[in-house]
């Protein structure tokens, strides 16, 4: 049995492109670099990691073996929100006709399940997903927060939960924005995360092509 799992895997690495290494996040390395070490900076404080937009789970998978890696569970709860079906129809109906872009261009996610993903995270317990339109959801009920990944690519949800996430957050913690980056199809975070900097005195701060932070002060 072992001599014909080494065969399939010899003939599919060699003669095809099944064994072809690929990049499976979304976000680039130097996110998950930044995210992992802000978990350690604030691994002791009191507060929760919260990742809202989370599609499949990926970058949820990657922070959750990390937490169990380094046996941090137990001050680190994990909350996963998400519609788990799709972007929410008014906030693709307002990019259509206040921001200029297409329909057919911001169609996706809906292949998600709540119940998959859930099951596909059973073993993490200090993981908790939340359904729910991030726009109507009452952050300060999980607060405090002291690391947060919001990654909802729109600029409704994006600008609606900023400054709920930004009360929610402890002195020194950080909120991870991803998609900040201007003239793409996504570009409504960087809208919503530029008017939030500018409405409440902060400096942009960018690391990489597409990852805006912020502070609580």
């Amino acid at each position: 049995m072992k001599f014909i799992k080494n065969l399939i895997k010899k003939i599919a690495f060699r003669y095809t492109k099944l064994g072809k290494p690929n990049y499976p996040f979304c976000i680039e390395p130097i996110q998950l670099t930044f995210l992992i070490n802000e978990i350690e900076r604030l691994k002791d404080l009191d507060g929760c990691i919260c990742e809202i937009g989370v599609a499949r789970g990926m970058t949820t998978r990657f922070i959750a073996q990390h937490i169990k890696n380094q046996k941090i569970e137990n001050k680190n709860q994990y909350f996963a929100i998400d519609t788990f079906d799709s972007f929410v129809e008014n906030d693709l109906i307002f990019e259509v006709k206040e921001r200029g872009k297409k329909l057919k261009d911001l169609r996706g996610f809906n292949y998600n399940s709540f119940n998959v993903w859930k099951r596909n995270f059973s073993k993490f317990d200090f993981i908790k997903a939340i359904q729910t339109d991030c726009s109507k959801f009452k952050f300060s009920d999980i607060s405090p927060i002291k690391v947060s990944l919001l990654d909802v690519d729109l600029y409704l949800p994006t600008k609606n939960v900023l400054p709920k996430i930004y009360d929610a957050t402890i002195k020194g913690g950080v909120i991870i924005v991803d998609d900040v980056l201007n003239g793409e199809t996504w570009d409504g975070a960087y809208q919503a995360y530029m008017e939030f900097c500018t409405e409440n005195n902060l400096q942009p701060k960018i690391i990489g092509n597409k990852c805006g932070i912020i502070y609580k002060k």
